[in-house]
Parts: structure tokens; sequence; C-alpha cells
């Protein structure tokens, strides 16, 4: 019983929990595809205009905005992501993942 619980805390101790992520919106007009995912143009809590690239976005969104295409950049949307990260032994990584996408008509704006 011993080995076991020390085999546990050398687990913990080389590989940390990864905790839970907080879902997080964001109103942000799309600007594209860039290198390292989707680019959107939003506004922090003081107003100021921030660009914001999310690593990665769910393939059921992308089904129902194909992002990769050109007809949706300048549409404002409401983005609803997490931020993940991950840890390895030597490094750690931070990721952000949209997990849904609504489509603001123009004048709607993000109620908070």
């Amino acid at each position: 019983m011993r080995t076991l619980f020390f085999i546990f805390l050398t687990t913990l101790a080389i590989f940390p929990p990864q905790g839970t992520s907080q879902i997080k919106k964001v109103e942000g007009i799309f600007l594209g595809r860039v290198e390292d995912g989707y680019s959107f143009c939003g506004k922090t809590a003081l107003g100021v205009e921030e660009i914001v690239v999310f690593d990665e976005i769910l393939s059921v969104i992308l089904e129902k905005y194909p992002l990769h295409e050109d007809k949706h950049i300048g549409e404002n949307f409401i983005i609803s992501f997490v931020e993940n990260v991950r840890v390895w032994e030597d490094d750690s990584e931070e990721t952000s993942t949209v997990i849904r996408l609504q489509k603001l008509m123009p004048g709607q704006h993000l109620q908070e």
C-alpha cells in the first residue's frame, strides 16, 4: 500500500493537475486565419482594442462558421473560450480553445 501511495505522489510531482478551466466570453470582430490560429479584434474590460488569437476552434463550430473562408472576415461574434495550460516536465504551454461562437447582428453587443 505504501509503495502505491509513493507512486501516486511521485506522479503528482512530475505531472501536476491541470486544473479546471473557466469559460470566458469576449466580443470580437473576426480578422482572419493566422499561422497560429484564428485572429479576432476584441475589447478589454477597459474598452481598449486588442488582437486575440485563439489556438483551436471546435470542429462543430467550424462546420457552422467555416472561418478558413474569407466570407466571415469583419463579422462580429461573441466568443466563448477556455484557456488550458499544458505542463510538461521542463515546459508549459497555454492554449485557448473556442467552444462557442455566436454571430452578432450589426449594432448588437455582448450583454454582461
